[in-house]
């Protein structure tokens, strides 16, 4: 905490000032603590933060704007897979150390001394804060602000098709809020790019990326892999006592979930409420959608029962856990990759939710051979058959391709030569086919007019 306050002093953070009249919003703060963990998830940092208590700002008073851009995760796995794994490229990673405090604000704010730290000459002042301090509703997008600024001036590139990625010559920056993952072709050339950026930031110089918001990137044969053992252990052990059972499949064999097997009585609610439903959810759904494919559908599912869930979804979900825990050392192999296609393959359940009859679609997108995107989720529109439910598949599937195509082809643009980006659509439901092929019109897919047109425009332009 003392080493804390010695940064926010160096910093310049605040300046003590009388407080404001009454009717100013002044927001509290506290303290945070983290412990810090290396790649193998052992304990190497205890650390204490002081955050503003953001959640109590008054919109149009004291923030405005407050989403903060950063790249979509799909995206690191399709660059890791490109240009790390296919093209050779090297990756080093590196921290910006109180990252928010290099951001200004654009609005007056007030904030309570740090408990603990009150000044004894001025005990009733506040601080007026001049960087934007974590905790603070548009922190993260003063830094992005800030940092996009600092790297356009370096000569940096942001690409206009995806959030946090900057391109120089040979050399791409993944963003991640305060976390930047460097590509390049040459270790010169990344070494440059640390010096620019240590001459505008303080960095914390991690080197190879081994450990990244949260995933394992482990390195075998040339080729980077990722996984999530060891946050599957800790989530695992973290939940253990309510005995999740050791399961081979994350959804067994017949199952049916429904709004029928929810709680109707406030004993059977309260009886619920001993279960900690929503927070598994929320961690198996990070794991869903960094590494885990093949439990998607499933956290889909049970995710449809977090307001009101029942013993059956309990149990089914505890079964989901058990089975990532049989299987927590599968790694997502995105180095099974011989050239730059995008290939999608997608499906779609008709009218396979009970509760509602609204199909259920997904997808999954390779570069080569290598997963990079994933989705899987209640489609927005009721379908009246399963060539429709298909053909939203394919409509969704489109849209994920050709952003992915155009990311790339907006590399290109900038010096990065990856050749002809070629992509493949593959469905198994030749109705849905044809209905995207022709001109076929009905009472049964009018409604999908707009779809419908969007899916034959690229066709017809074969993107």
């Amino acid at each position: 905490m003392d080493a804390e306050m010695h940064n926010m002093k160096t910093r310049k953070v605040w300046s003590l000032v009388p407080a404001p009249p009454k009717e100013v919003k002044v927001v509290g703060c506290r303290w945070v603590y983290n412990l810090k963990k290396n790649n193998e998830g052992k304990a190497v940092r205890y650390k204490a933060r002081l955050v503003a208590q953001g959640f109590s700002q008054r919109k149009g008073e004291n923030y405005d704007v407050t989403f903060p851009p950063v790249i979509n995760f799909s995206l690191i796995r399709l660059f890791f897979a490109i240009f790390v794994n296919l093209l050779q490229w090297l990756h080093w990673q590196v921290d910006v150390n109180c990252a928010y405090l290099y951001a200004k604000l654009d609005e007056t704010v007030y904030m309570r001394q740090p408990p603990g730290y009150k000044s004894k000459k001025y005990p009733d002042y506040v601080c007026k804060l001049d960087p934007a301090l974590y905790g603070l509703k548009q922190s993260g997008r003063q830094w992005f602000t800030e940092i996009s600024s600092v790297l356009e001036k370096l000569g940096f590139t942001k690409l206009k098709w995806a959030n946090g990625v900057f391109l120089k010559n040979k050399v791409i920056l993944l963003l991640y809020v305060d976390d930047i993952v460097i590509l390049g072709k040459t270790n010169k050339e990344i070494q440059m790019t640390v010096k620019l950026l240590a001459n505008n930031f303080d960095l914390k110089i991690i080197g190879k990326t081994r450990t990244l918001l949260g995933i394992q990137f482990i390195e075998e044969n040339n080729k980077v892999y990722l996984s999530q053992e060891h946050y599957i252990t800790e989530v695992y052990n973290r939940y253990k006592k309510f005995l999740p059972p050791i399961s081979s499949l994350p959804i067994s064999k017949g199952s049916v979930y429904s709004k029928l097997q929810c709680p109707t009585t406030d004993e059977e609610t309260k009886e619920m409420e001993r279960y900690p439903y929503r927070s598994v959810i929320g961690c198996l759904a990070f794991i869903a959608s960094r590494t885990r494919p093949d439990i998607n559908y499933a956290i889909n599912l049970f995710s449809q029962f977090q307001s009101n869930p029942g013993v059956v979804h309990w149990s089914g979900l505890m079964k989901l856990l058990g089975y990532l825990q049989a299987t927590r050392n599968y790694k997502l192999d995105i180095g099974n990759i011989a050239e730059i296609s995008l290939t999608a393959y997608l499906d779609a359940d008709f009218a396979s939710c009970t509760d509602d009859r609204i199909s259920v679609g997904g997808h999954v997108v390779f570069c080569g051979n290598a997963p990079v995107s994933w989705r899987t989720a209640k489609q927005k529109s009721m379908t009246l058959s399963s060539v429709e439910a298909e053909f939203l598949s394919i409509c969704e599937t489109s849209k994920e391709l050709m952003w992915l195509k155009n990311v790339l082809e907006e590399c290109q643009s900038t010096n990065v030569l990856l050749g002809d980006i070629s992509c493949k659509l593959l469905s198994d439901n030749m109705a849905a086919i044809q209905f995207s092929k022709s001109s076929i019109e009905n009472n049964l897919t009018k409604h999908t007019d707009v779809k419908f047109h969007f899916v034959r425009n690229l066709l017809n332009l074969k993107v």
